[in-house]
């Protein structure tokens, strides 16, 4: 008789759901289960000398599984017997038969060897309850057994293992990226015109990218490690620290350099992925020079990137965003040309929207206040990923005021402005422009924001730009005023544009002490023979401020360039905060304010940022602090 072939089944073990896993099962359960499988397992024979009694047994089970053949059935055709399973604590495996098949190793029970037997055995109630168990049990598996992070990876096809710093990480960059990372502030906008789902795409982008190769993986984990210690303020307790992903990032970007070497490319849209997250990474750990390093070498393959792609169209915008960004805290000229900006507004547009502030400004229409923060607000993502800095924007829908940026027209008109300074100052105007509108009326459009927010950004390039056209601060007292209303102006647009203005704040600051510092134009702007108009206070009558005439006058002579002075003084007063030079700022804004411009309280200082660039909330604080130190 043919040798059958042992039939191949699979034991499934079914737990209650208080077991998280075998190896925390009860002892005593694992010690049953152990038993059982030790049961069904087949024990070795030796073939040659078992022949005879394997050939016995099989007959034996044969006769005693089939039962004789009846009479009235010729085709021999017998159903099979119910399978039983005997639980290991009744019957020793000693018990079992010599020599069982694999069909037999089923059933544990004793098998009948007489050849003679016309009756079947019928199953024990013990195995008869076990069946009933394990029938009712496969009904209602328990689908919460499983062990904590199985389920993040469960084929490993992540290129590096995920761990729970890993996941971690990942979790952090799923909230982080709705935010726009450091650059996009849309959250301020008013609540009709702010994007909804604008990064959900890119995020889905991203995150099945690093799934597929180590490049874009490594270059998530440092970028995200970075920021969470660095920008966030998150304490990585018991993880790893970003230097050990900066480690990987650099081990797999020279990998993919040495692999597209090999097949003579020069290199892929990945390779420029790994160098923009090395740049970021080092930008954000303050490392500079390594940082330009990178986006230098980045600058190269640009080339390389698909700007129809959303993830090589991000990457573009983020290495020049990142070349930008170390030129504000550096003082350095940007290493990429400008590469967005959308230009002038239509004039019909523009047209538009100054009728419309024409008429809100006059009363003819009513202003609308949108829902604003001005504290921290932990629920917001932006606020909980820096949750300890207020944007200067969070309450502009009440600071956007209609006299807003009057003192720099009647400066340009004074002709005291450098050309090419004066130019971008226009321009800054007009955005400022449309921000009134956007913020003040329900009207503005999101083309209209679009346009401001790239222009404002373009600008901001231009004011790191522009030193390579002026001269030398060092050459002359109005190239080094030039210098210090630039410096201002980057203060202010950098923190109405960038989320991580706060840490280019300081390094600015000091380059504006240092322009002021020469000669001794940090006290007094205006020209020996100019004469000096009397500035108006709180609770005095004093002759109205030049800014304030009709829109007749056209006598730039009675511009007092000291007004412009005090802005500046103040600008750099309120980025100074908490610094050792913020006396130094004090004391000459409180001078200036009160021997030059014959400003005695509060609301004189008030008047006259009123006509520049502030916020009337931020900045109150300086405000503040500078009239106690005038003379009532």
């Amino acid at each position: 008789m043919a040798q059958t072939k042992p039939d191949k089944k699979f034991l499934w073990v079914n737990k209650n759901g208080g077991a998280a896993s075998l190896s925390s099962s009860d002892r005593a359960e694992k010690l049953r289960i152990f038993q059982f499988v030790q049961q069904q397992r087949p024990r070795p024979v030796n073939k040659k000398k078992d022949e005879p009694r394997r050939r016995r047994h099989t007959l034996a089970r044969v006769n005693t599984d089939l039962g004789p053949v009846a009479p009235s059935n010729p085709g021999g055709i017998h159903r099979y017997r119910p399978l039983s399973i005997r639980p290991a604590s009744t019957t020793h495996p000693s018990e079992s038969a010599p020599s069982q098949s694999s069909t037999s190793s089923h059933s544990p029970q004793t098998i009948n060897n007489a050849p003679h037997t016309t009756a079947r055995r019928s199953p024990s109630p013990i195995a008869v309850g076990w069946a009933a168990w394990l029938q009712r049990r496969s009904q209602g598996i328990s689908n919460t057994n499983y062990i904590p992070g199985s389920g993040v990876d469960p084929f490993s096809a992540a290129p590096m293992p995920m761990t729970k710093n890993i996941g971690v990480l990942i979790n952090y960059y799923c909230v982080m990226v709705l935010t726009g990372s450091h650059v996009d502030k849309t959250e301020v906008l008013p609540p009709h015109l702010q994007p909804a789902r604008r990064y959900a795409t890119l995020r889905d982008i991203a995150l099945r990218a690093i799934m597929q190769d180590k490049v874009e993986f490594t270059s998530l984990m440092v970028i995200m490690s970075s920021r969470m210690v660095h920008l966030s303020r998150i304490e990585m307790t018991g993880l790893a620290r970003p230097e050990y992903y900066m480690q990987l990032a650099l081990a797999a970007v020279r990998e993919r350099m040495l692999d597209l070497q090999k097949r003579g490319i020069s290199g892929d849209n990945i390779l420029v992925h790994g160098m923009h997250s090395l740049a970021l990474s080092d930008w954000i750990c303050q490392r500079y020079e390594a940082a330009s390093t990178h986006v230098r070498a980045a600058k190269a393959l640009l080339p390389l990137l698909n700007l129809e792609e959303p993830l090589d169209r991000h990457i573009a915008q983020g290495i020049f965003i990142i070349d930008q960004m170390i030129a504000i805290e550096t003082g350095w000229l940007p290493e990429l040309p400008l590469m967005a900006d959308p230009g002038p507004l239509d004039d019909a547009r523009m047209s538009r929207i100054r009728e419309e502030l024409e008429a809100l400004k006059s009363g003819r229409r009513e202003l609308v206040v949108y829902p604003h923060s001005p504290v921290p607000n932990a629920s917001r993502p932006s606020n909980a990923m820096m949750s300890h800095r207020v944007d200067i924007l969070a309450d502009a829908a009440t600071t956007m005021d209609f006299g807003l940026g009057i003192g720099f027209e009647r400066a340009l008109e004074a002709n005291i402005i450098h050309s090419d300074l004066a130019s971008l100052l226009r321009d800054l105007l007009d955005v400022l422009t449309v921000a009134k509108f956007i913020w003040r009326t329900p009207s503005a459009t999101c083309g209209d924001v679009d346009w401001m927010c790239k222009r404002a950004r373009a600008l901001c390039y231009r004011l790191l730009a522009i030193p390579s056209q002026l001269p030398f601060p060092e050459t002359s007292p109005r190239a080094a005023k030039t210098e210090a209303l630039r410096l201002a102006l980057l203060l202010m647009v950098t923190r109405c544009t960038n989320r991580m203005s706060y840490r280019s704040a300081q390094p600015n600051m000091r380059r504006l002490q240092r322009a002021l510092s020469l000669h001794g134009i940090g006290t007094n702007w205006s020209a020996p023979s100019s004469a000096r108009a009397p500035r108006r206070s709180g609770g005095h009558s004093h002759s109205a401020p030049p800014s304030r005439g009709s829109d007749t006058d056209t006598n730039t002579d009675l511009y007092d360039e000291n007004a412009l002075l005090l802005w500046v003084l103040m600008t750099g007063h309120f980025s100074a905060e908490g610094e050792p030079e913020e006396l130094w700022f004090l004391t000459r804004a409180a001078y200036v304010a009160e021997r030059l411009l014959g400003i005695s309280d509060l609301a004189g200082l008030r008047d006259v940022m009123g006509q520049y660039l502030y916020s009337k909330t931020q900045q109150e604080r300086s405000l503040i602090v500078v009239g106690l130190h005038l003379s009532s």
